[in-house]
């Protein structure tokens, strides 16, 4: 049951790690794009959002489906401080991701609108977040 729990982690985090370094380079190959073509274009992207949600929804269930396999206590134990910060940007990441959606559902609304530019920025943290959390889970598990 843990191996079948560990492979949907991995899956949850190819899926959701993978959005955020597919979003950075759409914008680096699009960045010379007239605004209201790139406003265009990724509105368009933004249904690659849902690969991020469904990974992020993987690696939660799966992560405590591990934690309940192996034991809250011992998960605890073995992880140590790495693994609590680790899931500190867990739940960081939960309202990041949150918060993305709200403004891609507003610039669908407003079909671009100047919420389109505040996007690509915010995203930059979500990566940062993501590959932090990578790093902290395997200090914490090596």
């Amino acid at each position: 049951m843990f191996d079948l729990l560990l492979a949907l982690h991995f899956i949850g985090l190819a899926l959701g790690v993978g959005t955020s370094f597919a979003f950075m380079n759409l914008g680096i190959a699009n960045k010379d794009l007239p605004l209201p073509d790139r406003a265009a274009f990724f509105l368009k992207t933004f249904a690659l959002s849902k690969n991020g949600s469904i990974g992020l929804v993987l690696l939660i269930i799966s992560g405590v489906g591990m934690m309940f396999v192996k034991g809250p206590s011992v998960v605890m134990a073995l992880g140590g401080g790495m693994f609590q910060a680790k899931l500190v940007l867990v739940v960081a990441l939960i309202g990041f991701v949150g918060y993305m959606q709200t403004l891609m559902r507003k610039a669908r609304l407003e079909n671009g609108g100047p919420v389109m530019e505040k996007i690509p920025k915010v995203g930059r943290f979500g990566l940062l977040l993501g590959v932090a959390i990578i790093i902290l889970a395997v200090l914490a598990f090596h």
